[in-house]
């Protein structure tokens, strides 16, 4: 009896704690309207399962003495550090410092100041993010991919200005380079 509720708890353990961690995960790599649902429906399950699970594993554990008995609470906890340090991981990216931060032509280009990049691409709620790194050589910068989405670039770009009106009103943009030539007719970004 107790090996089936055993095998059922770490049945019911997985399960939820392995939604939790890939909804975390796909709400990283897309926006999704409707994760803090999914959420907080899996949150409180996760709590009633641990609520139910830790105590019962402590008091078969004093009973029978045997390890084995605490496998769905080692499992509840590498579940909750496995997805406390997902969650870290991604917060500590998407909050590092800002080195360039510029929109335009469906991307919004997010240079951190440690090499690494945030690109999202698409419309509003339908957002995908592309995660990855830069460097920057004679004052342009180089990206580690140049297809974000259904979108191509030359994954090159340099700083510069363009003016607004002859009253030399500017805006600060990335121009697309290649070969340290800025290219003509193609979209510039809007550095925020």
């Amino acid at each position: 009896m107790v090996e089936k509720k055993q095998t059922k708890r770490i049945i019911q353990l997985t399960i939820v704690g392995g939604l939790f961690i890939f909804i975390l995960y796909r709400s990283y790599q897309a926006d999704n309207l409707f994760a803090p649902f999914f959420y907080i429906i899996l949150g409180v399950l996760e709590i009633i399962l641990l609520s139910n699970v830790i105590p019962e594993n402590f008091k078969i554990f004093k009973k029978h003495k045997n390890i084995y008995n605490l496998l769905p609470t080692f499992l509840a906890s590498f579940i909750i550090l496995f997805t406390l340090g997902l969650y870290l991981y991604y917060e500590n990216l998407e909050n590092s410092k800002t080195y360039i931060h510029a929109s335009g032509n469906g991307l919004i280009i997010d240079l951190k100041e440690d090499g690494k990049y945030i690109i999202k691409s698409g419309s509003w709620g339908g957002r995908t993010h592309h995660y990855g790194n830069y460097k920057i050589n004679d004052s342009i910068i180089f990206l580690d991919n140049k297809k974000f989405g259904k979108i191509n670039i030359s994954g090159q770009f340099k700083q510069g200005k363009i003016y607004i009106d002859k009253e030399k009103i500017s805006e600060n943009v990335l121009f697309q380079t290649k070969e340290n030539k800025i290219l003509e007719n193609t979209a510039y970004f809007y550095i925020n």
